[in-house]
């Protein structure tokens, strides 16, 4: 019977002062969802000049508003290939995320590039990066 009046109790106490907070107008708020900001990638080397098959590192960095944020993301190339939808928390302001790509045969010439792009939490996407290829 004790317990029962320390629930009421305890009970009573947290209507009074949920009543309280409301009359002077204060309240919980849900937390600020995060989303992505901006997106940027680059390659390295921007120019390859060497034997076939050029390899080339896309990173892309995903930068966001309060973190962390959970995203959906895919590469998408040149070529029309699109890589697997990929999932990636991100904990802090911006954070890098890579593929490779080998490239060209023997005496090819060509520009190829990538680019990452979000799916969700919100959809963003970047400029690709471009890189010149010349296999010997």
């Amino acid at each position: 019977m004790q317990s029962v009046r320390c629930l009421l109790v305890a009970l009573m106490a947290i209507v009074l002062v949920g009543g309280e907070m409301a009359a002077q107008g204060t309240h919980l708020t849900k937390a600020r969802k995060g989303n992505v900001r901006k997106v940027v990638t680059v390659v390295n080397p921007k120019v390859w000049n060497g034997p076939a098959p050029a390899h080339l590192t896309f990173t892309a960095t995903i930068f966001v508003n309060n973190p962390p944020v959970d995203v959906e993301y895919t590469w998408i190339r040149s070529d029309g290939a699109k890589g697997p939808v990929q999932r990636a928390t991100i904990r802090s302001a911006g954070e890098g995320f890579r593929d490779t790509w080998d490239v060209g045969s023997s005496k090819q010439k060509m520009k190829v590039w990538e680019r990452l792009e979000v799916l969700s939490p919100n959809r963003a996407s970047c400029n690709p990066a471009v890189a010149t290829v010349r296999c010997r």
